[in-house]
């Protein structure tokens, strides 16, 4: 009895020493959101011809006190421009420069968002309650448990991994107990997938909390987005920055 004791404890041990290997390092990620452009009028031609969805990499830094969330290049903005014999139209993408940083000890986040070309500073809680559903699958050989919730009406569901042992994820996802490899929001219409996992070092210098834009509350935010969305005749949605303009 005494040996099979000496064996359990020894496992428990590698356990956690793989636990605390794994609590430091970044995660790179691939968003895709889904495009509803609707054109009317002489611009409906241009329909098919507009991109269904938006790629972008994202990247996750993280250790056990804290993470940064943010885009993984600097991009350039995106133009491209279609023409008939009644007119040109010309779109332009700019991915927004986001980032969420995360105190993991004391639960708050402190998220720039881009709207409009103005940028602001969220105040925030980790308060997302989530349902883990018993379901499990591997996304680059962790294994994952699937988790679900539900914001303003909207479902999303969250693959987590207990194997790295911090409570984050991509976006503003967090509050589980392990890190967030996969997100799905709205039946597909936003996907996060993580496509590589590093464990090393993270410098303070990189979790650093953003600085830019203008302090507001959620309730804030969300009141200016509705705010000028009505006024443009638009839908608040998610993903980057699109112009369309129409010549004749």
């Amino acid at each position: 009895m005494k040996r099979i004791v000496f064996l359990l404890s020894g496992i428990a041990t590698v356990f956690n020493l793989h636990a605390q290997e794994n609590n430091t390092g970044t995660i790179v990620y691939e968003q895709v959101v889904k495009l509803e452009i609707k054109l009317e009028g002489d611009a409906a031609q241009f329909a098919d011809m507009l991109p269904k969805e938006r790629k972008s990499e994202k990247v996750l830094y993280f250790n056990s006190e804290a993470s940064l969330y943010e885009n993984k290049d600097v991009t350039e903005d995106e133009t491209m421009s279609m023409s008939s014999g009644e007119g040109n139209v010309m779109i332009k993408m700019k991915e927004p420069e986001n980032k969420v940083y995360t105190d993991l000890k004391e639960k708050k986040q402190l998220e720039q968002r881009e709207f409009m070309t103005r940028l602001f500073l969220i105040e925030d809680e980790v308060s997302q309650e989530w349902k883990i559903t018993g379901n499990q699958k591997m996304i680059l050989d962790f294994p994952c448990q699937e988790a679900v919730t539900e914001i303003d009406s909207v479902k999303t569901t969250a693959w987590f991994t207990p194997v790295i042992p911090v409570s984050t994820g991509p976006a503003s996802y967090g509050g589980l107990p392990g890190a967030i490899l996969s997100v799905e929001t709205d039946n597909g219409k936003r996907t996060i997938l993580a496509t590589s996992v590093e464990f090393s070092e993270i410098g303070e210098y990189v979790l650093v909390q953003p600085k830019k834009g203008k302090k507001v509350t959620r309730d804030e935010f969300d009141q200016i987005v509705e705010e000028k969305m009505e006024e443009m005749g638009a839908q608040k949605g998610e993903g980057g920055h699109m112009m369309i303009r129409i010549q004749r």
